[in-house]
């Protein structure tokens, strides 16, 4: 057999091998993917959520650390670090 045509056996085989592409992810609809977190407002306005919510996130950094909820509380800590809880209240709202 020729170096060519031993060459292209080889790549057929190999591209043979291939995983099939990985199933589409369901997408999820704005209303149901609001639903399953607090948003950044929603942590400035109920102190409590947010105080709880980043206790739980910083514990679990590796974890639940960096799910979309943990990401929005850590957000709102920031605003209230850099503007105060009012300011960053408002900022969201206008």
């Amino acid at each position: 057999m020729s170096r060519p045509a031993l060459a292209l056996a080889v790549l057929t085989v190999v591209g043979a091998c291939n995983d099939p592409a990985p199933p589409a992810q369901p997408t999820l609809s704005d209303a149901s993917r609001k639903s399953k977190y607090r948003t950044v407002l929603q942590f400035l306005e109920n102190p409590a959520a947010l105080d709880e919510t980043w206790a739980r996130c910083r514990n679990d950094p590796g974890g639940i650390g960096d799910t979309p909820e943990c990401r929005n509380a850590g957000h709102a800590k920031e605003r209230i670090m850099m503007l105060g809880r009012e300011r960053a209240i408002q900022s969201l709202r206008n």
